[in-house]
């Protein structure tokens, strides 16, 4: 009686069932597949596992198993360490010992979906990350966590918690990872509440993955001073990622030490970095850059060697990067520096208002050149719908400046904390990016944060 029910009938019924569906899958083989069609969508292993998931996704009773996988949750078990160890830094020991733990997991998960039939047939979604049981943030008693993290507030030395590790990256080493065309969308979560993963190794992963289509990547910029080239943002991303790539996040924490806050990234990124992404960004449809420093060339490189860059898929692009401290870095460091005097006796002459115009203006002239870039690229993105600029700073002359433009209405949207006009040149840009996608002139709208009567509309 049990297998006359059509499988279409028992996936109805099982999609309405909560709890563990094993024991249904033992009644007959056609509830064994229609069950396992639900077990296996979305599976969450560890790197101890591995041997086990072998054997039960590719069981010679069931070769329908790794077809039914959608979405992959791996977690990668670094070594252990002991009660004591909790008050030392990682050394250099501790830190090859877990990227060779990093290195057999990502290289053995890698070897068995490689190995899966039909691989082309497949459309998985991996997650990865990385925890040692004995970290603070892996332990699952709340109550041991609350004591270890007052004993970090009454003995900092001896219960360093996050801060053991949170200079330390995983690093894949040696080794050559297999193609995988099985996986199209790749999540890594390589820094905050998971270890840190080196952005060089994330590459390396989403090189050999032919068919990606996705990548979402939460990564931390290492600080490249004494550092191997191979720990900084220039390779990340990288000119061997896969051409099938279409959709790309890229989010990167603010380098913290303990009790000190720091802006969102210590040393700007190489310029290599913005070309890269350039380049990259010509074969998308989507872009989300959070906390990443760009500078014009990003949309439009001084040297371009006679090409005119061309975006025929892109639909959305994002960007914002914020700024929480008193000195800034890269393309605008020099432009919200403090230009307090110093006496000869070393006293500090504060600002007054007056002083404090020329550092905004040689801001919104470095952003003038931003926009003017980004217009001309938006004049060869046939299918854009949107672009988002973000940038936020917090320092003694604290400001907002936030760009949008929506291209179904061609209107270009400037929001600032004080009043501006974007020059000429950059109006003439998004004008004719506007009639590009369809409008016969661009609207331009202004609006001043906090004072919503200096907000006016005007069509170009």
């Amino acid at each position: 009686m049990a297998e006359t029910l059509p499988i279409e009938t028992l996936r109805y019924v099982f999609s309405y069932l909560e709890g563990h569906l094993a024991p249904y899958a033992c009644v007959c083989r056609q509830w064994q597949v229609a069950a396992e069609q639900f077990t296996f969508a979305d599976l969450h292993i560890n790197s101890a596992d591995l041997e086990d998931f072998r054997q039960i996704a590719l069981s010679s009773h069931s070769a329908s198993r790794c077809y039914h996988v959608r979405h992959l949750y791996f977690k990668v078990v670094l070594p252990e360490y002991s009660v004591a160890a909790r008050g030392h830094y990682e050394n250099r020991n501790d830190r090859d010992r877990n990227s060779k733990a990093f290195t057999q997991a990502i290289t053995s998960l890698f070897e068995i979906m490689s190995s899966w039939p039909d691989g082309d047939r497949h459309q998985i979604s991996l997650q990865i990350y990385a925890k040692s049981p004995s970290d603070w943030e892996a332990e699952t008693d709340w109550n041991v966590r609350r004591i270890r993290l007052q004993r970090c507030y009454a003995f900092p030395k001896q219960e360093l918690l996050h801060r053991r590790y949170e200079r330390s990256y995983l690093q894949l080493t040696e080794i050559t990872l297999p193609n995988v065309e099985c996986i199209t969308s790749l999540k890594v979560l390589g820094y905050g509440r998971y270890r840190n993963i080196a952005p060089g190794s994330v590459s390396e992963m989403v090189s050999r993955l032919p068919r990606l289509d996705t990548i979402n990547a939460e990564l931390r910029d290492r600080e490249r001073r004494g550092t191997a080239a191979s720990d900084s943002l220039g390779d990340f991303p990288s000119a061997t990622w896969p051409s099938s790539l279409r959709h790309l996040r890229l989010e990167y924490g603010a380098i913290q030490r303990y009790g000190t806050n720091f802006p969102p990234l210590a040393n700007p990124p190489p310029k290599s970095m913005c070309l890269t992404l350039h380049r990259l960004t010509q074969q998308l449809k989507t872009v989300d850059l959070a906390q990443i420093m760009i500078d014009p060339e990003f949309f439009w490189p001084v040297n371009a060697n006679g090409t005119t860059p061309y975006w025929p898929n892109l639909i959305k692009i994002g960007i914002s990067y914020r700024y929480a401290a008193n000195v800034l870095y890269g393309p605008l460091q020099t432009l919200a520096q403090d230009s307090s005097r110093i006496l000869r006796d070393g006293s500090v002459v504060p600002h007054d208002d007056q002083q404090q115009i020329l550092p905004r203006r040689l801001l919104s002239k470095q952003l003038d050149k931003l926009y003017l870039a980004a217009g001309r690229a938006a004049q060869h993105m046939p299918k854009l719908d949107s672009m988002d600029l973000d940038i936020s700073i917090s320092n003694s002359s604290g400001s907002e400046h936030y760009f949008k433009y929506d291209a179904t209405s061609g209107t270009a949207t400037w929001t600032r904390s004080s009043d501006y006009r974007p020059p000429n040149e950059v109006q003439e840009a998004w004008d004719v990016a506007a009639r590009g996608h369809g409008h016969g002139q661009m609207s331009a709208e202004f609006h001043s944060i906090g004072d919503s009567a200096s907000d006016s509309t005007v069509s170009l």
